[in-house]
């Protein structure tokens, strides 16, 4: 198999940084979205993880920064749900002009919340899988802001979370989401997989994302597990399942 580091832009004209994982051998049966979450990038150790062993079944794979970090134009405070939607669409794009066949998605944390949104636009792909995904990312400013901050953010136009600025952008864009009406469009088969002891986002809101979808569908709990499934066999019970349902819609 082989990486070839590429770039390129969404709809706005900002440039994307991405890997491309190629199978070793022959043309690919199929193709992977990797998309990372909120103060992650492309570099996440699951996601390289991911893509090397979707290349090593025959399937090509696509990791890549969002606008806002890594190798990626633009600048953190500026992040938005709906501009990581038109990133997707980018990619989605770039990864459909190599002709793989059948594509699929896997998203972590908020870049899972962005598979959904984009899934329920995109009635052509093989499959999803999210991680420890939000299906109301409108309850974020309420979980790390007191609601003086909260209202100290739209009247001075920014806030801080964890040392970076956020823009109002982002608290506009929050209140204009309806996720739960959104992955209740997606028509694709869905895994959701989530830690039953996540700390930032309640394992309510995968049993919440399994209730909302219509067409086929997998709910699987991780025991004893935190939000970004710190446990390595955890995380490899995870990676696992995930593999099997992508080569599984992918054939």
């Amino acid at each position: 198999m082989n990486e070839e580091r590429l770039s390129f832009t969404n709809s706005h004209g900002d440039t994307l940084s991405g890997v491309l994982h190629h199978p070793a051998q022959g043309a690919p049966r199929g193709a992977v979205i990797l998309c990372h979450g909120m103060e992650s990038n492309k570099e996440s150790e699951k996601l390289v993880y991911l893509g090397r062993a979707m290349a090593q079944l025959g399937i090509m794979a696509l990791r890549f920064d969002f606008r806002y970090v890594g190798e990626s134009s633009g600048k953190f405070e500026d992040i938005t749900y709906s501009g990581e939607v038109e990133d997707l669409k980018a990619a989605h794009a770039l990864v459909q002009s190599r002709n793989p066949g059948k594509t699929a998605i896997l998203g972590s944390s908020m870049g899972g919340t962005v598979a959904m949104l984009f899934a329920a636009q995109q009635p052509s792909l093989a499959a999803l899988v999210t991680v420890a995904a939000p299906v109301h990312p409108e309850r974020f400013p309420s979980r790390v802001l007191t609601p003086a901050q909260a209202e100290q953010w739209r009247a001075q136009g920014f806030t801080h979370y964890n040392g970076q600025r956020i823009n109002l952008s982002l608290l506009d864009d929050l209140e204009s989401l309806d996720v739960p009406q959104a992955v209740k469009q997606i028509t694709c088969p869905v895994l959701i997989l989530h830690g039953d002891a996540d700390e930032v986002v309640p394992v309510e809101e995968a049993y919440e994302i399994n209730a909302c979808l219509t067409n086929s569908k997998r709910l699987s709990i991780l025991p004893g597990t935190d939000h970004r499934l710190s446990d390595p066999a955890v995380m490899q019970r995870a990676i696992a399942e995930a593999l099997e349902w992508l080569t599984e819609h992918l054939q």
